[in-house]
C-alpha cells in the first residue's frame, strides 16, 4: 500500500472518529457518565496517534512528490480533527473532573430515561454472531448501539448487517442497559 494509500485510510478513520468523540463527549455529560468520557479519553490518545502517523506519512510522501507543498492540506486536515478530537476531550473533561452542571444540563440529566454505557459481550453470549437487524435492540429492549469496540478499531453508527463479536465493546444508549448487559453475558446485579 502507497503512502498516500494509508494516508487517505488514516484520514477516513480521523473523521469517523471526531464525529464518534463529539457525540460520545456531549452524550456523556447529558447522561452523566463517567465511563463514556473515559472512553472519550481512549479515543483522543488514538487520535493523537493517527494524527502523528499521518504527517509522517505525509513527509515521506512528500519525497516523491513532484509539488510537495500540496500535500499540506493532508497535514492541515490532520491538525483540523486533532483539534476536533481535543474539543471533545475537554468537553468529556467536565464530567471527570466533577464539575457541577448548569442547571439546564442537570435538568436534561433529570428528564431522560435513558443511560449512556459500555457493554463487554463475553464468551457464550448470546448477541455472538448475530446481525444488530436480526436482534433487533431497539424495539426488543429500547437500546441503541452507537458504536462497536473491536480491538483498536471502533465501528461508528454500526449499520443492521454488522455482527457482533465475542469481546466486542458496545457503546449503548438504553432505556435499560442492564437488558443489555444480560444478553452481552455480563455479571447483573439484582436490585433489592
Amino acid at each position: 500500500m502507497s503512502e498516500l494509500d494509508e494516508i487517505r485510510n488514516c484520514l477516513v478513520e480521523m473523521k469517523d472518529l471526531s464525529a464518534l468523540m463529539v457525540d460520545l463527549a456531549f452524550s456523556s455529560v447529558l447522561y452523566n457518565s463517567e465511563e463514556i468520557a473515559e472512553e472519550v479519553y481512549l479515543l483522543e490518545e488514538k487520535m493523537d496517534d493517527l494524527t502523528l502517523k499521518v504527517k509522517k506519512l505525509a513527509l515521506r510522501a512528500a519525497k516523491s512528490e513532484e509539488d510537495p507543498e500540496s500535500l499540506l492540506s493532508i497535514i492541515d486536515l490532520a491538525d483540523i480533527n486533532e483539534r476536533i478530537s481535543d474539543a471533545a476531550y475537554a468537553i468529556a473533561d467536565i464530567i471527570l473532573r466533577d464539575i457541577e452542571p448548569h442547571p439546564i444540563i442537570r435538568r436534561i440529566m433529570e428528564d431522560t430515561e435513558e443511560e449512556l454505557g459500555r457493554v463487554t459481550v463475553r464468551p457464550g453470549s448470546v448477541l455472538i454472531g448475530k446481525t444488530l437487524q436480526q436482534l433487533k435492540l431497539p424495539s426488543k429492549i429500547g437500546t441503541r448501539i452507537l458504536a462497536i469496540k473491536r480491538g483498536t478499531r471502533y465501528i461508528y453508527n454500526p449499520g443492521k448487517d454488522d455482527v457482533i463479536q465475542e469481546g466486542d465493546v458496545l457503546i449503548a444508549v438504553s432505556s435499560d442497559m442492564d437488558k443489555l448487559r444480560k444478553l452481552a453475558g455480563e455479571e447483573v446485579e439484582e436490585e433489592e
